[in-house]
């Protein structure tokens, strides 16, 4: 299939070269010079035009706060599959349905840069109008995935609980430890948390928080719950109580942690 990916920072160019590793005629579009220079050393052949005519499907691969508006302008002119990619899916799905076109269908690869190829890698598929129809043009153009059926709804919310949240930690934890002294045995997870999340853009983290209910409403329970444990004469009881909480709310988080390929963690 030929395929255009438009958008060519990190994620896009990833795409890119995943979709050629499994058989793809891709194509890379991105208005920056500079972002298609980078691609293009990377291994990416590049198009100076985001024109869609004679590809199989584009894939918008653009950032988040762009994704709708896109979806909005290009779907229309597509003539064969649509695909987007963004993190966050209730408003783009929204814009996918008005905006109609052959096929659209939306996705999320629940994997960073790093995976060496699409065999097993999971990814999140979000119907838009026809799911069994979506789901069959996800799997040939991610030729090997592991495609994960949900509604947005739920695959924001999973998103809040296992991006965001998980993100903000990272800053936090990184915030408040910097140039102190520390255990790394202790601290060791929280320290390639932070780590991690340092390595990414914090634009998206931002953008996650100010346009997903989801993601405030976790960032508030997080705030209760520390305001809990500070105020609370007898920690020991706060904690446990949370740790109560959690475990009653077992189905959410096993939800966000099977959206995101992997088994949740005991207790």
């Amino acid at each position: 299939m030929r395929v255009l990916v438009l958008g060519l920072g990190r994620m896009g160019s990833a795409i890119a070269s995943l979709l050629a590793s499994v058989g793809h005629e891709v194509r890379g579009y991105d208005p920056s010079p500079e972002a298609r220079a980078r691609a293009s050393a990377a291994g990416v052949s590049t198009v100076g035009s985001p024109d869609p005519a004679g590809y199989g499907a584009v894939v918008a691969a653009v950032p988040l706060w762009l994704s709708a508006e896109v979806a909005r302008e290009l779907c229309p002119r597509i003539p064969g599959m649509y695909v987007d990619v963004s993190t966050l899916k209730v408003e783009v799905n929204a814009e996918l349905r008005r905006c109609g076109g052959p096929l659209r269908v939306s996705v999320h690869p629940l994997f960073g840069r790093g995976a060496g190829g699409l065999a097993g890698w999971p990814i999140a598929l979000t119907p838009i109008e026809d799911a069994e129809r979506e789901l069959r043009a996800a799997s040939e153009l991610f030729r090997g995935a592991e495609l994960i059926v949900m509604d947005e709804s739920t695959h924001d919310e999973a998103v809040a609980y296992s991006v965001a949240l998980p993100h903000v930690l990272g800053y936090l934890f990184r915030a408040v430890s910097r140039d102190r002294p520390s255990i790394p045995t202790v601290s060791r997870r929280l320290q390639e948390l932070a780590a991690a999340v340092e390595a990414e853009d914090p634009e998206l983290t931002s953008h996650l928080i100010s346009r997903s209910p989801q993601a405030r409403r976790a960032l508030e329970e997080l705030r209760s719950a520390l305001s809990e444990i500070l105020s609370a004469p007898d920690p020991l009881a706060a904690l446990s109580s949370m740790r109560g909480d959690w475990r009653e709310r077992g189905a959410l988080y096993e939800a966000a942690y099977r959206a995101l390929g992997c088994s949740a963690p005991g207790p």
